[in-house]
This record gives C-alpha cells, sequence and structure tokens, in this order.
C-alpha cells in the first residue's frame, strides 16, 4: 500500500484520505509517433481523432493504426491500490450514529472506460455511491447492532473475484461485476470494500447504559433464583429436623433430644415449630415431653449453650400457661347451663314466699256511762 497523501473534506462531513497517485490515469500525452516503453503494471490507450480507442495490455503488442490518426495516447496504472473513506453512517436509531472507515482496494480492469470517464480521483470518484450504498445498509441496523451491519456492509461492498495474473479472465470478471453493479464497475474499476465501524459519542453512551441496566437485570433474576433455592433447601433443611426431633420426642427418647440439641443448638427454631403446631392442634404429649425434659435436669448434663437452655425454658413457661388457659376454659364450657346464668333464670321458692304480717289488735276504751266527763277537781 503506498504513503497516504492528504486528506480532503466535503460539505457532507466525508473526509477522504487519498494516496500520493489519487487516480489511475499516470499520464496523458499528444501522439508522437511512438509507443511508451513497456512496463509491467501500465496498459496503454491509444485515442484516435474520431474517439475510438485501442487498449493496449502489458502483455500484448499491438500496431497502431496511423492511418486513423492517433491523436492522445494515455498510460493507465492497473497496480493495486487502497484508498480510505471515513464518514459518519446513521443507524436505525436517530439519536445515534457509525463511525464507519471505509479502505477500498481498487485497481483498473477496463482502461478505456477509465479514459472516457477520465478518473483522476478514486476517492471523489466513489465516495458519494459508497455513502449512498452504506446508508442504505445501517439504517436497517440499530447502535446495538454493530457487528451485523458492519458484517452486511462488507459483504455487499465485497466486490467480485479478481486474479489479475490471469489476463484471459479479466474481461469476464469486468462483466460480472457491471452486472452485479458492484462499487467503481461502470467506471472500469474493481474494487473491494472493507469497513471498520464504532460507535459515536452517543450511542456508546446508550450501548453503555443500556449494557449495565442488562447486566443489573441479569444479576437481580440471578439473585432471585438464589433466594429461592436458599428458601427451597432451608425449608427442606427444617423438614428434616422436624422429622428427626418428631420421632424422638414419639419415642420418649430424653437422653438422645438433649444430645442432638446439645450438638446442634440452631435447630432450637425446630422445637419452636413444632410446639406451635403441637399447641394449634390442641396435643399435649409433645409439651409434656419439653417440660419434662427441661424439669428432668437432662439438659443439665449435656453442654447445651445459655441460649438454648433460656429458649427451653421459655418454651416450657409459655406452653404451660398455653395449656392452663386451655385448661380453663374447657372447665368453663364444661360448666352446666343453669349454673352459670343465676339470677336470670325462673325465681326460686324462697324467693316468691312473702314475709310474715304481724296484726296488732287494739282496745277500744269506752267511757262510762254517767260519768262526768270532765276532771274532778
Amino acid at each position: 500500500m503506498a504513503g497516504v497523501g492528504r486528506a480532503q473534506s466535503n460539505d457532507t462531513g466525508l473526509v477522504v484520505y487519498s494516496q500520493s497517485r489519487p487516480g489511475p490515469i499516470l499520464r496523458e500525452a499528444e501522439w508522437e509517433g511512438t509507443l511508451p516503453r513497456t512496463r509491467a503494471h501500465v496498459a496503454v490507450v491509444v485515442v484516435y481523432r474520431r474517439g475510438d480507442q485501442l487498449v493496449i495490455w502489458p502483455h500484448e503488442r499491438k500496431r497502431v493504426l496511423l492511418h486513423r490518426f492517433p491523436v492522445t495516447i494515455y498510460e493507465i496504472d492497473l497496480a493495486l491500490h487502497s484508498t480510505v473513506i471515513s464518514s459518519e453512517l446513521p443507524s436505525q436509531d436517530t439519536a445515534a450514529s457509525f463511525n464507519a472507515r471505509c479502505h477500498i482496494q481498487w485497481r483498473v480492469f477496463n482502461p478505456s472506460a477509465v479514459v472516457r470517464h477520465q478518473v483522476l480521483n478514486i476517492g471523489e470518484t466513489l465516495y458519494a455511491s459508497l455513502l449512498h450504498r452504506a446508508r442504505a445498509i445501517t439504517r436497517n441496523f440499530g447502535v446495538d447492532q454493530l457487528i451485523d451491519a458492519e458484517e452486511e456492509i462488507n459483504k455487499k461492498l465485497g466486490g467480485v473475484d479478481f486474479d489479475a495474473t490471469a489476463p484471459t479472465l479479466i474481461e469476464q470478471a469486468m462483466k460480472e461485476a457491471v452486472d452485479r453493479g458492484c462499487l467503481g464497475a461502470e467506471y472500469g474499476l474493481w474494487t473491494h470494500t472493507i469497513v471498520h465501524m464504532t460507535l459515536d459519542d452517543a450511542a456508546i453512551q446508550h450501548n453503555t447504559k443500556m449494557m449495565k441496566l442488562s447486566w443489573a437485570i441479569k444479576e437481580e433474576k440471578l439473585e432471585q433464583e438464589l433466594r429461592i433455592i436458599k428458601n427451597r433447601n432451608e425449608q427442606a433443611i427444617t423438614s428434616e429436623r422436624i422429622r428427626v426431633y418428631r420421632e424422638i420426642v414419639a419415642a420418649g427418647d430424653v437422653e438422645q433430644f438433649a444430645l442432638r440439641l446439645s450438638q446442634n443448638p440452631d435447630e432450637i427454631s425446630a422445637i419452636t415449630t413444632i410446639i406451635r403446631e403441637e399447641q394449634l392442634t390442641s396435643r399435649r404429649d409433645t409439651i409434656e415431653f419439653i417440660s419434662q425434659m427441661v424439669e428432668s435436669g437432662v439438659v443439665e448434663r449435656w453442654e447445651v449453650s445459655d441460649q438454648v437452655r433460656e429458649a427451653l425454658e421459655w418454651l416450657r413457661e409459655a406452653t404451660a400457661r398455653v395449656v392452663t388457659n386451655k385448661d380453663h376454659r374447657n372447665m368453663e364450657v364444661d360448666e352446666p347451663l343453669h349454673q352459670r346464668r343465676r339470677g336470670r333464670g325462673t325465681p326460686t321458692e324462697e324467693s316468691v314466699q312473702s314475709p310474715d304480717v304481724i296484726v296488732v289488735t287494739a282496745e277500744v276504751v269506752t267511757p262510762d256511762e254517767g260519768t262526768d266527763s270532765k276532771p274532778s277537781p
């Protein structure tokens, strides 16, 4: 690849980095009666007075028809060159775009067409068509589809296979390129475009934010799954502990109960669960077993932590209160109804009897007849 020359810009924001030799036409001169010396990578185009042309490839030796009056000769470079074109390409998202750097490998496979179109600068000749094709492709992709967009644009701008060492296949390759509408084919050029794309600042910020959100969602889902697994495992462990303690209680093995609890003090929660379930089902055998174990002093013979001992004592006292309250309520339920409704039923015999009536007889004093009513002196 030849050295990179000056950079050119235009109103579209496109930047074209041209080589020191930007075009395939090496020299244009008037006909002086002789052909230039033969070079392996240079073809000669002779233009006659009426405009028809004679193409002389390096591997060919042809005569110039002087009676047709040759006017001008052109020397056309057949070597492989590369031109770089950089531009912003739109994405599916209007707020962001792609930064594209297009490496165009090119060579001439139709010197006559190059002369007719006067291709003096490859970058200026191809950039409009390249930009139009590239934009039509990248508009179908979002900024999060950078790799897919890059692969698609390279696939469609790849060009035809071309073997420069087989001159007989040049005409066939040229026809195929024209039929497929390859970039530069109408100008007599073979091209192969390789595009490297990156995101602009807005797209990078958007992608970074979306990536972080996606990571956060995945982490949250995994943490939720982990919590579910932990809960399921804890429930399974608790169920197994409860099952073991129930078997010990059913067997009435106080020693085994105290031994296991001393070795696994964290299993006090399983015992609490059992007590609560027994309270709800009004079963007293398990509660009495706990009380018996605490009161018998079995716990003291094992290295049970103070926290476990206090928890067992609390369970014994709590269950005792629950049992007492239940027994008291049961006694109230068993008491005859007529004894609890005293004062509200049929009055008793004593209450209907009237108190004794005391009758006092008054003596009537009649004044004596003929006696003066006046007092004696």
